[in-house]
């Protein structure tokens, strides 16, 4: 009789173990996915700011040329007026 229970025992406690180890590789994998996830948004997040960033570059690179191109524009006329007054 005793061992019986000693036999049910150690498959209750080779069950219960083989069940809490699936239970812990479950919740790791599940932190696992969380970790990532949160990894992938904060890098996609990272890449929208650059790209905001760069978009706002361009703006402001469009404006200077544009100066730049008028300033020219100016200076070319001034060059002409010079000319024909010499």
């Amino acid at each position: 009789m005793q061992e019986i229970i000693i036999g049910i025992i150690g498959v209750a406690g080779t069950i219960s173990s083989i069940i809490f180890g699936y239970i812990a590789f479950k919740r790791s994998d599940q932190k696992e996915i969380k970790d990532k996830g949160i990894s992938e948004g904060t890098l996609l997040s990272d890449v929208g700011y650059i790209k905001a960033s760069i978009e706002r570059m361009e703006k402001k690179l469009d404006k200077v040329e544009e100066s730049c191109n008028n300033l020219q524009t100016r200076v070319v006329k001034i060059e002409e007026n010079r000319k024909w007054n010499i």
